[in-house]
């Protein structure tokens, strides 16, 4: 019986880690893709000028910004990294 529920508590609890994991990481890429979009602007460039390739690297670029903005700004290093988001 003790079994049972404590493998109902850690499937329970990866899941959920699973599913928060996936959450702050689509947050993550909403604000670079947004940033990146706003960059363009600025640069009064089109996105359809840019290679996927190209367009990948600057949205991973501004992933890493958003990252460090974010445990800059919020002290939320230690909770990205128990979520098992790398600080870059």
């Amino acid at each position: 019986m003790f079994d049972k529920i404590t493998k109902g508590t850690v499937d329970a609890t990866i899941s959920t880690k699973d599913y928060t994991v996936k959450k702050w990481k689509r947050f993550i890429r909403k604000r670079a893709i947004k940033r990146v979009e706003k960059n363009l602007k600025y640069l009064q460039k089109d996105a359809s000028e840019y290679t996927k390739e190209e367009m990948r690297e600057l949205i991973e670029k501004e992933e890493k910004s958003v990252i460090s903005t974010i445990t800059a700004t919020v002290g939320i290093g230690a909770v990205l990294t128990m979520l098992g988001i790398p600080k870059i």
